[in-house]
């Protein structure tokens, strides 16, 4: 294992080529925030697995080092960072007439670990279905409200042009996330998971938030997003991992054009 930390080799790597973490998350697409906890080892604050493994190619190939060698460090490092402790003890030998008793037990812990695997691989999924039809009935209702209603006066010619994204920008965030091919997504609604999970071609997804989303995806060109009806950037070069933050000032952005 190295002396120095993972995180702080990459530091030292890249100060050594002058180059910031704004340059880095503009040429690859990564969160700064995700940067800045790569170098603090803080990896609780990652989404994990094959996307920071991702992470550490990009960052290895923006800064010309080896990318293969970069992710057996990091996998080396956060592997050494579990240590296993092993009991010496040898175990007492349970009574003859307590183990029909402790093999219910173990039976009982069983059922409940699969029970608990399975809302975990499958609950998600089943909650983001119910989601979507939830939110499909709702603007149903609201179509049907709207078309009841008497036409709204036209906007006052005088009023300035940023009235109307001032307006939407109030209200709160609606995100539809189609896939176009296979990827491994997740979704953060004001610091919440709301999705986390892979999609596949055709799938659509629903989401509500107050604040901002957060999408991470394995695949940057594999997602079509629209926030409040609005069709986004992509979120990052087709073929590597991507991240994006979508707040109520990109909404502004998209109605107010182009600043």
């Amino acid at each position: 294992m190295p002396s120095t930390p993972f995180g702080e080799h990459l530091r030292r790597e890249r100060e050594m080529r002058g180059v910031s973490l704004d340059e880095i998350s503009a040429a690859t697409r990564i969160s700064t925030r995700f940067l800045e906890a790569i170098e603090k080892d803080q990896w609780d604050q990652l989404p994990g697995g094959v996307f920071n493994r991702g992470f550490i190619r990009s960052i290895a190939r923006f800064l010309g080092l080896d990318e293969d060698s970069l992710v057996a460090e990091y996998a080396l490092g956060t592997t050494s960072a579990a240590s296993v402790h092993v009991s010496s003890a040898r175990p007492t030998e349970m009574p003859r007439k307590w183990r029909p008793a402790a093999a219910a037990v173990v039976i009982i812990l069983l059922v409940i670990a699969g029970g608990i695997a399975g809302y975990h691989r499958y609950g998600a999924n089943i909650g983001a279905r119910l989601h979507a039809r939830y939110l499909a009935a709702r603007v149903g209702a609201r179509s049907g409200a709207a078309a009841n209603q008497p036409p709204a006066p036209a906007p006052d010619a005088g009023a300035p042009n940023g009235s109307v994204a001032t307006a939407s920008a109030s209200a709160g965030l609606a995100l539809t996330m189609q896939a176009s091919k296979p990827a491994d997504v997740k979704v953060i609604a004001d610091s919440k998971v709301v999705f986390e999970g892979a999609v596949q071609p055709n799938d659509v997804k629903q989401f509500d938030a107050h604040d901002n989303f957060e999408i991470t995806s394995s695949e940057s060109s594999a997602l079509v997003l629209e926030l409040n009806g609005q069709t986004m950037p992509a979120i990052g070069t087709p073929g590597q991992p991507g991240s994006v933050t979508l707040t109520k000032a990109d909404l502004t952005a998209a109605v107010g054009g182009p600043h």
